[in-house]
């Protein structure tokens, strides 16, 4: 990781990986930092910029850059957040599963204008939401108002950007902590990125050439189209090593790993705005939320980690239409095409998972879903009569260009009054890689009564490549 404290931490390495695989590529660039703006021109000349990179609205912290924010859907009168990342966090690096929510916080850095000069202090009043598990982010809120703060500085926040990146895109690095820029493009995206105890995921891997130096950790990743902050600067293989402390590595969905000398990375910052209520806090229990939740804060109603056979049955209504890629519980098989990852290979705990055919075949499509629509059942599950109830799984739905919005993947509830649809996500004609991502929905509507969950996927359409995965399946009463 960037931050210079990452330089002198020590801690366990990750055991157990099945296969290693290091490219040499060049080393890491110098960390020294210098008083005016340096810019380094790390990947080949694009587009012409719409946005001039500048140092506006960076951060300087104690050991780590910031960038002064706001939501899409921020007003003037909202406080200014601060952006920096997990590993940034005043009280050191979170433990692997740590993710701490709406804490008191007096952090404060020094706010830099284009230029890198310091024009102000600003100042957190509470710490929103901070984590190392599944991304790499801190976001604390301010004592000041947006329109307070550019009044007084001539500075507004940069905006969070509400959509995925696009591979490709330019953007650069502004760094407050070190007062250099980076210009770099997006060269795809890490369904799984492992570092030391830390695993993060849909990372955002940077062009050839773009390695960054310790103290960048934190630096908002900005869109040269659009001016928004698209991702959060975190880390860099600095000597080769394979997943260990400032080695990140790169899972791939057979479980192997790859690790390049001067590789850089970011986290997305988008995750946030699917967290967000209409008065703008976040909430993570809220549908679709990406963001990783704290484990535990509840009583487990019902938990399936799929290791072992508890009672879900496929087709349970005898109308599946699927001829091949039905959903079981089994061991996944690594599947890929093109360069497009379709079956994940590696589950997010434990060996098995549901899946949509579980073995890999001679060709990506051999077991993938064909024909129509597949469909598996839990047993039936009596919730409690009390508290918010929350359903809580890891899923993902993968398909290449040649899929529709005819495909999809869905969760269902079958309770008293009939089958409701709790989460939804259907298919593009566009290429989908396969990555674990976390959804949650809302059960409380459906407290005291006794229910069963259908998870459903399909390839509904013309003929396409379409594969699906659920694991870690949670109720919690709280």
């Amino acid at each position: 990781m960037r931050s210079r404290t990452a330089l002198f931490l020590r801690v366990p390495v990750l055991l157990g990986i099945a296969m290693a695989t290091v490219v040499a590529a060049a080393g890491p660039a110098s960390a020294t930092a210098s008083a005016a703006p340096a810019v380094h021109a790390a990947a080949p000349a694009g587009p012409a910029l719409t946005v001039t990179p500048s140092l506006n609205a960076t951060i300087r912290l104690n050991n780590c850059s910031a960038s002064l924010v706001r939501y899409p859907s921020s007003v003037d009168t909202d406080r200014a957040m601060m952006l920096t990342n997990g590993h940034c966090y005043e009280g050191g690096f979170l433990s692997a599963g740590q993710v701490l929510v709406d804490r008191a916080s007096s952090r404060s850095g020094s706010l830099l204008n284009g230029s890198g000069t310091a024009v102000a202090t600003v100042r957190a009043e509470r710490l929103l939401y901070a984590t190392m598990t599944g991304t790499d982010v801190a976001l604390y809120r301010l004592n000041q108002a947006i329109a307070t703060i550019r009044t007084n500085t001539g500075i507004s926040p940069l905006t969070i950007s509400s959509i995925h990146p696009g591979n490709g895109i330019s953007f650069f690095i502004p760094s407050g902590f070190l007062s250099r820029i980076w210009n770099c493009t997006i060269n795809g995206f890490v369904p799984t990125l492992r570092e030391d105890q830390w695993t993060w995921h849909d990372s955002i891997r940077y062009s050839s050439g773009c390695t960054v130096a310790h103290g960048s950790s934190g630096s908002p990743l900005v869109n040269t189209s659009s001016g928004e902050v698209v991702g959060i600067n975190n880390t860099n293989n600095d000597n080769g090593q394979m997943c260990t402390l400032n080695n990140p590595c790169e899972v791939q969905s057979d479980g192997t790993t790859t690790a390049t000398l001067g590789q850089s990375y970011g986290q997305q910052t988008y995750w946030f705005t699917t967290c967000l209520t209409s008065s703008r806090t976040i909430d993570l229990n809220l549908s679709g939320c990406l963001l990783t939740r704290p484990a535990g804060g509840g009583t487990t109603v019902y938990s399936d980690t799929f290791e072992t056979a508890t009672g879900w049955t496929a087709n349970p209504n005898g109308t599946d239409t699927a001829t091949t890629g039905q959903w079981v519980r089994g061991d996944p098989a690594g599947t890929s095409s093109g360069g497009v990852t379709l079956q994940l290979g590696t589950t997010v705990s434990g060996v098995n998972d549901l899946v949509t055919g579980a073995s890999a075949g001679t060709a990506a499509g051999d077991f993938d879903i064909d024909g129509g629509t597949t469909s598996i059942q839990s047993p039936a599950i009596t919730l409690p009569a009390t508290g918010t109830l929350t359903l809580r799984f890891a899923w993902y739905l993968a398909h290449l260009n040649n899929a529709s919005s005819a495909d999809f993947f869905r969760v269902q509830v079958i309770g008293a009054s009939g089958t409701t649809t709790v989460f939804s996500q259907t298919g593009s004609a566009t290429n989908r890689a396969g990555a674990w991502a976390t959804a949650t929905a809302n059960l409380t509507s459906f407290a005291g009564q006794t229910i069963r969950i259908r998870i459903e996927a399909a390839d509904a359409s013309t003929a396409s490549l379409v594969e699906a995965g659920v694991e870690d399946l949670t109720i919690l009463q709280q």
